[in-house]
C-alpha cells in the first residue's frame, strides 16, 4: 500500500485579522515509487515547503503528481513550484475559481494562470491515480473539493476541515453547508483514518474519532520571544 507522510499537519483557528490558513500537506509514495503531493500550503509557507522536501532528500522536481484539494489561498498557492508534475484539479473547482462567483479565499489570478498550464489535468469524476490511490469529489467547502483515498485512510483537504465537523459543525467559509455535511458523512462512513485540512489525523476507535497528537505551531516574534500554540483535545 502507498505510504503517507505529513509534511505539515493542519492547524485550526482564525485571528482578529482573518483565517490563520495553516493547512495540512501530505506526501504519498506509491507502490510504484511515484511521489504524489496533496496540497501545497500558502504562499507564506513557500520556503518551509521546499525545506520540508529537502529534509527528505527531495526537491519540487521529484514530485510526479500534485493533487490540489481545492483552490483556496492556504492550500494551492505554491503549485507553480512543481513544474514537472501533472497537476490534478477538479473541473468544477477550476470553473468556480475563475468565475465572478468565487469566494474571497479562492486564488482567482492563480487559477487563471493554472488553467493555461499544459501539465494540468482537469477531473470530472472520481478516478484512480493508480491502483489503490483514488481521487474523490467531495463538494461542500467549495464546489470542486477533492479528497484522496488510500485504503482506509482519507486525505480530506477542507472537505473535512477539523474534528468538530464530525460533531455537526460547519467550518467557515463554506460554499454549501448541506453538501458539506453530506461529504463529511460520506468520508466518515468508510474511513478508518481521516486527515483533515486543518487538524491532526483522526483515528477511528471504539470510543469514536480520536486525534493523533495535538495541533501545534511555533510563533517567533521580533524580540526573540517564541510561543508555541497548542490545541488541546
Amino acid at each position: 500500500m502507498a505510504a503517507i507522510e505529513a509534511l505539515f499537519s493542519g492547524f485550526p483557528g482564525r485571528s482578529s485579522r482573518g483565517f490563520l490558513g495553516w493547512s495540512a500537506v501530505y506526501l504519498i509514495t506509491t507502490d510504484k515509487g511515484r511521489r504524489i503531493l496533496f496540497d501545497t500550503a500558502g504562499y507564506n509557507e513557500r520556503a518551509t515547503l521546499i525545506a520540508a522536501l529537502e529534509q527528505r532528500g527531495l526537491s519540487p522536481d521529484d514530485i510526479d503528481v500534485l493533487v490540489l484539494s481545492h483552490l483556496h489561498f492556504d492550500h494551492a498557492a505554491n503549485w507553480d513550484l512543481f513544474t514537472r508534475a501533472n497537476i490534478f484539479v477538479h473541473q468544477i473547482e477550476m470553473e468556480y475559481a475563475c468565475s465572478p462567483q468565487a469566494d474571497h479565499a479562492e486564488l482567482r489570478y492563480h487559477a487563471r494562470a493554472l488553467r493555461e498550464e499544459r501539465n494540468v489535468r482537469l477531473i470530472g469524476a472520481d478516478c484512480e491515480l493508480e491502483s489503490g490511490v483514488e481521487l474523490l469529489h467531495v463538494p461542500g467547502h467549495t464546489p470542486g473539493s477533492m479528497a484522496v483515498k488510500i485504503g482506509g485512510s482519507v486525505l480530506c483537504g477542507d472537505a473535512l476541515k477539523n474534528r468538530w465537523d464530525l460533531q455537526g459543525a460547519v467550518a467557515q467559509p463554506v460554499w454549501d453547508a448541506q453538501q458539506f455535511r453530506s461529504s463529511v458523512e460520506k468520508l466518515a462512513g468508510f474511513a478508518k483514518k481521516l486527515c483533515p485540512g486543518h487538524d491532526v489525523p483522526l483515528q477511528l476507535q471504539a470510543t469514536g474519532w480520536l486525534p493523533e497528537g495535538k495541533p501545534s505551531v511555533r510563533v517567533m516574534f521580533g524580540n526573540g520571544i517564541e510561543q508555541e500554540l497548542v490545541i488541546e483535545p
